[in-house]
């Protein structure tokens, strides 16, 4: 399995996962949005420096990827028969990033991303199983 895997903000507070993660040799992709969320949970909850999260990123080969017009177009398709998109923004967001396809998102609030359709979606847990 070596199609890039999308990684949402839970998925790297899973200390397996991102222990198993050092050993994939394909993409791995931090949206923009779960960026920004580590961001905050680091610096402000941890009282981390501004430069944890880069640091950590890229020990583990992780890219940022910016979150851009198309992207946004696929979150509006996707809140279209989804969960009301006021309450989930964030989760249509990351999950435009799982589009086209193949790309496999990881997070551990599967039912948040159901809205993906027929894109892989796994917990971290399971993707352990497989990588």
């Amino acid at each position: 399995m070596n199609v890039p895997l999308i990684i949402d903000t839970c998925s790297f507070f899973d200390r397996t996962f991102m222990h198993k993660l050092k050993t994939y040799h394909g993409r791995k992709i931090c949206p923009a949005v779960a960026y920004a969320e580590l961001c905050v949970h680091f610096i402000k909850n941890r009282r981390k420096d501004d430069h944890f999260v880069d640091r950590m990123l890229g020990k583990l080969d992780i890219e940022i990827e910016q979150f851009d017009a198309r992207k946004a177009k696929y979150a509006a398709k996707y809140c279209q028969d989804g969960p009301d998109f006021v309450k989930n923004h964030r989760d249509y967001f990351i999950g435009a990033h799982a589009y086209p396809p193949p790309r496999t998102m990881i997070t551990n609030n599967v039912k948040h991303f159901e809205f993906l359709g027929n894109i892989k979606i796994y917990s971290c847990c399971d993707i352990c199983k497989i990588i």
